[in-house]
Formats: C-alpha cells, structure tokens, sequence
C-alpha cells in the first residue's frame, strides 16, 4: 500500500543536527485518527523532545539515547529476544520537561514516534 502522505517538515522538532518530519498526519475519514513522526539526528546531535502526549517509539537506524535508555537498531531479530529499540515516551517524563535525545553512534540516528488519537491540539498539515 502507498503512503498517500508527502513528509513535511515538524519545525516544533527541528534544530541543528536534528531532522523532524511528519510521515503520517492529518484527519483519515475526518478524525485525527493517527499520526507519526519521524525524527533523524545526525552522529553527536542531541535535542530535547517534548511532544503534547506520550508516544510509543520505534528505533529504525543507528544507536544512542532516549533518557536513560540505551536504543539500537538490530536488523537480524530472533524471535522471542528483547531488543532495545522499542519504547516509550511517558506522561511523566513529559511532565518533567521531555527527554532528551542523543545519537551516541556514526550513523544517523532515526526514530519513529506513532502517537495516539486525537494526540495533537493542533493538527499536522492542517492550516487552522
């Protein structure tokens, strides 16, 4: 199935060494009914992320930190090993300001966020 989405860029996410864009977004059958970010931080780039709700994450390139949580990505998983590259961002760590971000490897460093629904006050790629 093609993404019927263009990636437009999360300025809120963006800064130096760090490239935000939405993947999935706006309304489906007119509800806010999910959406997903994609994040990229260049080797030593670190940000702070702090979205409006909590997300699950999954890490899809390179190696580093979310918080305390060492992330990697494993191409050749075996079933039923636990790998460090899925996760999530909670209320609580929202509450204390967000997390941040590292990329601790020499690749880029990509994660996807998917965030719940109606997760947004203001709905990406919609004009309000």
């Amino acid at each position: 199935m093609k993404n019927p989405f263009r990636a437009i860029t999360a300025k809120e996410f963006a800064g130096d060494g760090v490239d935000a864009k939405w993947i999935v977004y706006g309304k489906v059958l007119g509800d806010q009914k999910v959406s997903i970010l994609r994040l990229s931080l260049a080797p030593g780039a670190k940000t702070t992320f702090s979205p409006e709700c909590p997300a699950l994450f999954h890490t899809n390139g390179g190696s580093g930190r979310i918080g305390k949580l060492e992330v990697k990505y494993h191409q050749n998983m075996v079933l039923g090993e636990v790998y460090p590259e899925i996760g999530f961002i909670t209320q609580s760590a929202l509450a204390n300001g967000g997390v941040e971000i590292e990329n601790t490897g020499a690749e880029p460093l990509v994660l996807t966020f998917d965030f719940p629904q109606n997760a947004h006050s203001k709905i990406p790629g919609i004009s309000s």
